[in-house]
């Protein structure tokens, strides 16, 4: 365990440095690119404002030397309204000599000598210069020129000269580095270190660096690790980017580079270490605790669900459950158990009455054959004898006894032969509605002598199902009439049918007194009987045929408190 807790832990410290190196290199990349987009953004703004200041109609007073100072006092305002960015706009003729300048300290000199003048790049722009102006200790100005053309002619009439102010790149600069820890350095295309952020600006090997051994793309941003030695500082994270401009320009081909030190970027990997080492000598301490205490808690339970399983076994009832605390296995396992011993109860009850059923079909059998043929005796003779022309009314009595009760033992040996041999079920589609009002119709003088009323509600015009019309006929007529025999008078008997998605429910709902919940598992028994006189058969007829139909039959109560047969039929809508 600690071996593999080792692994792991060495196997994500490593992927977690890689995947901070990762992060924070495209991080400094995408610092790098953003900057050197700012930079373009800058140049290219004031690239612009030469294009279309060499072409305004002022700019020709340079023929007649500025007399008027119109020229200068143009060059002043535009140097004020751009919040001094310039340092000064010149105005020089054909020849180099200041003839307007936006301060009057310029006007008669030559135009700076200055030297490196490089071409802006870029289609379809007027030719305009750039260049840089430094000290021996740094960069000063960035430098734009852009002739000057005759309106009334030919040829060039002078130079416009634009002095950028170095200290507005060294604000952009500034403003894109938020914490000390990280630098930004801004390179031309030769690799020499134009400028620098506050903190690399303080350093004296900065002004005119070359970076000869870094890495500058061509084109496009970059990111590595470097040492830092031309800078005085150890292992570098650097990530860089090069001026790749926007249509029409195509930038000056300088660098920016944002870097960061090693032990800055990955100072939070060695505080993971160290973190991890503790988690990890934590973690085996608590392993240890937590494995003592869990032995425990597992072997006590197991031992207890020995003892519970073996109760079941030797027929105990009741056991108690495992002790509190156990594993939600050893409860799920305590649950595993106990229903299938439910289960088993429940088909040992099954067992138990078919094993009653099949008494039943036996002593129907025999009764049918026994009690038939004596009993067709016994009816003929009292046929004979109800012939004779001297019979008195007692004697007439006693005949119509023989007649009632030789028919009565004639149904309650159809009903056995019925409960135990049932006829299958001949499938058709009937309409469950108009089955129910049949049955109504057969009872309805019944009820009214009961004082019973008879309804019925459903969810819908018409409830078809596939069923023997006969048969449901029979389950109705038992339960109605099982429920007209403990209904009081002025009570109520209901059929309702309610359909669901892949199922049709049917229930015959009564006020009267109810099944109490101890009897309901015995209900459907043969030969249990609540009523007085019976045989205690109806319901089992009726279970045997719910089932036949596929169906399930319940008992419940009803919303009056009363009694509920809940039948539920699979469904499923007829095709037409």
């Amino acid at each position: 365990m600690l071996g593999t807790t080792t692994v792991i832990g060495a196997l994500s410290f490593f992927q977690f440095r890689n995947a901070l190196r990762s992060e924070i290199a495209g991080n400094l990349r995408f610092g790098a690119t953003a900057m050197m987009q700012r930079v373009d953004t800058f140049l290219f703004a004031h690239v612009e404002n030469m294009r279309v200041w060499r072409g305004i109609e002022v700019m020709q007073d340079i023929r007649v030397k500025d007399v008027d100072k119109r020229l200068s006092h143009f060059l002043s305002n535009l140097r004020a309204g751009q919040d001094k960015v310039y340092d000064v706009l010149l105005c020089t003729d054909a020849q180099g000599h200041v003839v307007a300048a936006s301060e009057a300290s310029y006007i008669g000199r030559d135009a700076p000598s200055l030297s490196g003048w490089r071409a802006v790049p870029g289609q379809g722009l007027d030719p305009i210069s750039v260049t840089i102006a430094s000290t021996a200790s740094q960069t000063s100005a960035i430098v734009l020129r852009t002739t000057i053309p005759n309106a009334f002619g030919e040829g060039t009439i002078g130079y416009l000269y634009a002095f950028l102010d170095w200290r507005a790149v060294e604000d952009l600069l500034d403003g894109a580095v938020n914490h000390g820890s990280r630098g930004l350095l801004l390179a031309d295309r030769e690799g020499v270190v134009l400028g620098a952020s506050a903190a690399l600006r303080a350093r004296s090997q900065i002004q005119g660096l070359r970076l000869e051994r870094w890495e500058l793309p061509p084109s496009g941003a970059a990111s590595y690790i470097h040492k830092g030695t031309d800078l005085g500082d150890g292992e570098l994270l650097v990530g860089v980017a090069t001026s790749e401009g926007s249509p029409p320009f195509e930038g000056l081909g300088w660098h920016t580079l944002m870097i960061e030190p090693t032990k800055v970027s990955f100072g939070p990997i060695g505080a993971l270490l160290w973190t991890m080492v503790g988690v990890l000598l934590v973690t085996l301490l608590a392993g240890l605790w937590i494995s003592s205490r869990l032995a425990d808690r597992i072997v006590s339970p197991i031992v207890a669900l020995t003892v519970f399983t073996r109760g079941f076994r030797q027929g105990q009832a009741n056991l108690p459950a495992p002790p509190a605390g156990a594993t939600a296995e050893v409860e799920e396992l305590h649950r595993a158990y106990t229903d299938m011993i439910h289960a088993l109860e429940q088909s040992r009850e099954q067992v138990v009455r078919a094993g009653k059923l099949a008494v039943v079909g036996e002593m129907a059998a025999i009764m049918a054959h026994e009690v038939r043929t004596p009993m067709g005796i016994l009816r003929s003779s009292a046929q004979l004898l109800q012939r004779q022309p001297d019979l008195d009314d007692r004697q007439r009595e006693l005949i119509g006894f023989i007649f009632s009760e030789t028919e009565r033992l004639n149904r309650l040996v159809t009903l056995l032969l019925e409960c135990a041999r049932p006829n299958p079920p001949h499938f058709m589609l009937h309409d469950v509605l108009e089955i129910v009002d049949s049955v109504f119709a057969l009872l309805e003088s019944r009820a009214e002598r009961a004082g019973v009323t008879l309804s019925r509600e459903s969810d819908g015009d018409g409830v078809v199902l596939s069923c023997d019309r006969e048969q449901m006929m029979q389950v109705f007529l038992n339960l109605i009439l099982n429920a007209l025999s403990f209904v009081a008078e002025r009570g109520r008997v209901r059929v309702s049918t309610h359909r669901d998605d892949d199922a049709l429910w049917i229930s015959v709902a009564d006020d009267g007194p109810g099944v109490p919940p101890a009897l309901r598992e015995r209900i459907f028994d043969p030969f249990f009987s609540r009523r007085e006189g019976g045989i205690g058969l109806g319901l089992t007829i009726v279970q045997q045929i719910v089932q036949a139909h596929g169906g399930m039959l319940s008992v419940g109560e009803s919303t009056w408190g009363g009694a509920s047969f809940n039948m539920r039929f699979s469904y499923q809508e007829p095709r037409t």
